[in-house]
């Protein structure tokens, strides 16, 4: 379950943020308000991810800061967030590096994509930088495993065989899930499932699709069979997380 550090001085945006995370499966730490306690909070709680307000009552460039901290450290993806988009801002913004940036005010899904984007993308990095040590696995292996990955969120409409994976790289079967689940940390069947839930709560965020018409969209023959599987996945029904959904956003509105 990722931990996401929301590093804002406005309590009630803090909390709205929290509520959008955590009913996504994420935990969240807040109540972070200046530089000082932001990296107190990154150095020993060592989140997952940090979202960072621009704009903090402190100091107008500690948001920026602390971007710039955690550019150096290169260990944990940040997004900024902020109501500024002109070109000093943005300018300034890509020095760090981050990996989102979301403008208020903000939708819960703007909230919830760019969270998972950059835990993702975050984890394709590590994958090419081959950053877990192992040096029984030829250097070639993560750009093997990133050109499933590739596959996999190219073809996320359709049914994706394993044997369609194994024939984007050099090996054979058993030692392709052997790697895979070893730089990816759960088997190809686990990411392929997951990867299709998250593009589920996308569509059901930006479009008027149903929810069977989405398990069909996705390459399920059984709506009933992807229901059960979206519950396992996120711990909610699809009917209860739309209510939940309709909550937040009411409460946003």
């Amino acid at each position: 379950m990722p931990l996401v550090a929301i590093i804002e001085d406005e309590l009630i945006i803090a909390q709205d943020i929290k509520e959008i995370l955590e009913n996504e499966g994420h935990t969240c730490i807040i109540n972070i308000d200046t530089y000082s306690k932001a990296i107190k909070v990154i150095e020993e709680q060592k989140p997952d991810l940090v979202i960072i307000d621009i704009m903090l009552r402190s100091s107008d460039n500690e948001g920026i800061k602390i971007g710039q901290f955690l550019h150096q450290k290169q260990s944990i993806p940040f997004i900024f967030l902020t109501s500024l988009h002109d070109k000093e801002t943005i300018s300034e913004i890509k020095k760090t590096f981050p990996f989102g940036y979301i403008v208020k005010p903000f939708k819960p899904i703007d909230v919830s994509t760019s969270a998972s984007l950059a835990l993702n993308n975050f984890r394709h990095i590590n994958i090419l930088s081959n950053q877990y040590n192992a040096p029984e696995v030829r250097d070639d292996t993560p750009y093997q495993i990133k050109k499933v990955v590739n596959f996999i969120n190219d073809n996320i409409h359709e049914k994706i065989k394993i044997e369609d994976l194994v024939a984007q790289t050099r090996w054979k079967k058993n030692y392709f899930i052997l790697m895979f689940s070893k730089y990816m940390r759960c088997t190809p069947h686990q990411y392929i499932l997951k990867c299709k839930v998250e593009k589920c709560l996308v569509l059901l965020n930006t479009t008027n699709l149903s929810a069977n018409d989405i398990s069909y969209e996705l390459g399920f023959n059984s709506y009933s069979n992807f229901s059960k599987l979206f519950k396992k996945v996120t711990g909610m029904t699809i009917e209860e997380y739309k209510l939940k959904d309709k909550v937040l956003k009411f409460k946003k509105d």
